[in-house]
């Protein structure tokens, strides 16, 4: 199958070299004024907790509720933090640095990494609520929604009863307490360089993808849908172009925020790859992470209708979008639970 792939993919790009390169400068434009704008500052601030020794002082913080809930040790405090609020990939930026310097085992890291990879609120509230809905309280509710299905996800699939793993010390050595910030702040910097090279790479390719797809996504009904399971932000632009009802709108961007898209969960298996984090289940919880977060939007709607005096009116002829948008992510709890439960068993 791989080398299937492989060899499509290298025919594409030597028959559609135009398409390839429209997709190298949609690629590299998304990522200069949309992904690295949001994400490079917390890729640096991630860097810094965790050299500074703040991940121990927010780790006597939260123990209590990490080991109550999750299982989890201290130091897994900063990571849960950073990536329920730093934006794709921050939280498995994080957790690759905490696993590096050893204050978290690499059974502890991989759960973290299957709940704690979320949109940030800047994203949800600026690109999604005000660009492409036109109301802000519309991306922080999407941003609540999106939160509480990451928590509930990690309780659903990550969740250990015993005790947190004691931790294996890696070969590279934590900060020592007299490195001056400076020694901190450069090596923080030089890893967020390395993490947003990663980032622009991924957001690049798939770009390029969706250039080379788009005849083909143009032909289907509900082709922005597609592109977003591929690349996020080009998907929740599209939403907005959709025939559907505005609650169905926001139940397909509810799930697309969750799901992440493959180019970012492309992001988090390179960072993961790079030191040797188990992806077992990762793809499963993410699926689990989307479906939860719809079925909570459709709730929301159904049962609560004033939410949505800050849409446009529902088109009556579309209705039924909503049983639909409600029993579907229902489904796709099912699978993904079933789908994450036979992951962790394999481990």
């Amino acid at each position: 199958m791989k080398l299937f792939l492989s060899l499509a993919l290298f025919a594409a790009f030597l028959l559609c070299p135009a398409a390839c390169a429209d997709g190298v400068r949609d690629g590299l434009s998304l990522a200069a004024r949309k992904a690295l704008p949001a994400l490079f500052p917390f890729f640096v601030a991630s860097g810094l907790l965790v050299r500074s020794g703040f991940v121990e002082m927010l780790g006597r913080l939260l123990a209590r509720p990490l080991a109550l809930l999750y299982g989890l040790p201290p130091a897994a405090a900063s990571a849960v933090i950073l990536g329920l609020t730093g934006g794709y990939p921050v939280g498995a930026a994080t957790v690759t640095g905490l696993l590096r310097q050893g204050a978290l085992s690499r059974e502890d890291a991989a759960r973290i990494n299957s709940f704690c990879n979320c949109a940030s609120p800047g994203f949800c509230i600026g690109l999604v609520g005000l660009g492409v809905f036109g109301s802000a309280r519309t991306g922080a509710a999407l941003y609540g929604i999106h939160a509480l299905s990451a928590l509930l996800v990690g309780l659903l699939t990550a969740r250990d009863g015993s005790a947190p793993s004691a931790p294996s010390r890696s070969s590279i050595p934590s900060a020592a307490p007299r490195e001056g910030f400076a020694a901190v702040f450069c090596a923080a910097v030089q890893q967020a360089a390395a993490t947003a090279l990663t980032v622009t790479a991924f957001v690049t390719m798939f770009s390029i993808l969706l250039r080379l797809l788009a005849p083909v996504l143009a032909r289907i009904p509900c082709g922005a849908m597609l592109a977003g399971l591929l690349e996020l932000t080009t998907g929740l632009d599209g939403l907005a172009r959709l025939p559907l009802p505005a609650g169905a709108q926001l139940t397909l961007a509810s799930f697309l925020l969750g799901f992440g898209g493959l180019a970012v969960q492309f992001q988090v298996r390179a960072l993961a790859a790079a030191d040797d984090l188990p992806m077992s289940g990762f793809a499963a919880a993410k699926l689990l992470h989307g479906a939860l977060a719809a079925l909570l939007t459709a709730l929301l709607f159904r049962f609560f209708p004033s939410a949505l005096m800050v849409f446009a009116p529902i088109a009556p002829a579309l209705a039924g979008y909503h049983a639909a948008a409600t029993a579907l992510p229902a489904l796709m709890v099912l699978f993904a639970i079933w789908g994450g439960k036979k992951a962790k068993n394999k481990v």
